[in-house]
């Protein structure tokens, strides 16, 4: 027999893979070249080059990574992770040298933190367009004085602002991984691989759901992915899974085409997340049920505690 929860459960998956038919979606990748906490016995290059592998595998290019200068110093061995990512027909972007929140740091030392990346993508893109950037903690400031500054820099700089559309916090079974691996605890990291996959397609899901209800269709949506262990060892799976869903993968300028992200919705606070809660913020809209009951379900409480 089954059971309210059951039917409630297979209603959900019967609803992700009605939402994500056809839905097509860029891939872009924070933190580049360093994420999360490092397993033992494995090195960021060798993170790099497995995510760089499975992108190849599922004929994906022109991924952007978004870049963190501070950590691709010469003396850095991971700076290499930069011209294998070119190497591989991926992209680089901005996303600030040291990880910046705007909520906590002032425009101008902000806009000198941007700038100061801007060497490092000269060097690697070429004549490649580098001009994207991306929010680190997706903090696009807690003030209007912020908030505005730092977007006429971009904007007088001929940047596009990266936005995100489809996320599910996927850095925060980083660390949890690592520890557990350390641990040799096989169920943990079983039920990390387990949730990281269901958390994926419920992010389609999500999505979606906020995309109809702010504008009748599927924008084409921009997922936000980190350059950590557990999110390279379950690339593969992901990717197929959304592929098995429908989902078309495309890049960046070409999600960017999409005449939905010429809104600003100039929300002003410490975090706005995703550009789909942002536009929803600005409307005075509720999250409909489906989005809430799925929020509900991140295990978060449990990542933080697992392993430790």
């Amino acid at each position: 027999m089954i059971n309210n929860k059951k039917l409630f459960l297979i209603g959900l998956c019967l609803f992700t893979v009605s939402a994500s038919h056809a839905m097509e979606v860029a891939i872009t990748v924070d933190d580049v070249p360093a994420n999360g906490v490092l397993p033992h016995n494995t090195t960021r290059l060798e993170i790099a080059e497995k995510m760089l592998t499975v992108f190849k595998k599922h004929h994906i290019k022109g991924v952007y990574g978004l870049i963190n200068g501070v950590n691709t110093q010469p003396a850095n061995s991971d700076a290499v992770i930069l011209q294998r990512w070119i190497d591989e027909g991926q992209l680089l972007g901005n996303h600030t040298y040291h990880h910046l929140d705007l909520a906590k740091t002032p425009a101008a030392a902000y806009i000198d933190d941007i700038r100061k990346n801007e060497p490092i993508l000269r060097q690697y893109m070429g004549d490649h367009n580098y001009k994207y950037f991306r929010y680190p903690y997706l903090s696009e400031g807690n003030t209007q004085q912020r908030r505005d500054a730092v977007r006429k820099y971009l904007f007088d700089n001929h940047y596009k602002i990266a936005p995100v559309t489809v996320d599910f916090f996927e850095y925060e079974w980083s660390d949890p991984y690592a520890r557990c691996i350390a641990r040799h605890d096989e169920k943990a990291i079983a039920w990390l691989k387990e949730t990281y996959l269901e958390q994926s397609l419920n992010a389609l899901t999500i999505a979606h759901a906020l995309s109809m209800m702010l504008y009748q269709r599927d924008i084409k949506y921009v997922l936000l992915i980190h350059i950590n262990a557990m999110t390279t060892d379950m690339l593969d799976a992901m990717l197929t899974a959304y592929e098995n869903q429908g989902v078309k993968f495309i890049t960046l300028p070409e999600a960017l085409k999409d005449d939905a992200y010429e809104f600003n919705p100039n929300i002003v606070r410490d975090r706005a997340y995703t550009f789909l809660n942002q536009v929803r913020l600005a409307r005075k809209l509720d999250n409909p049920e489906i989005v809430e009951k799925l929020y509900a379900t991140l295990p978060e409480d449990r990542l933080e505690t697992v392993c430790k």
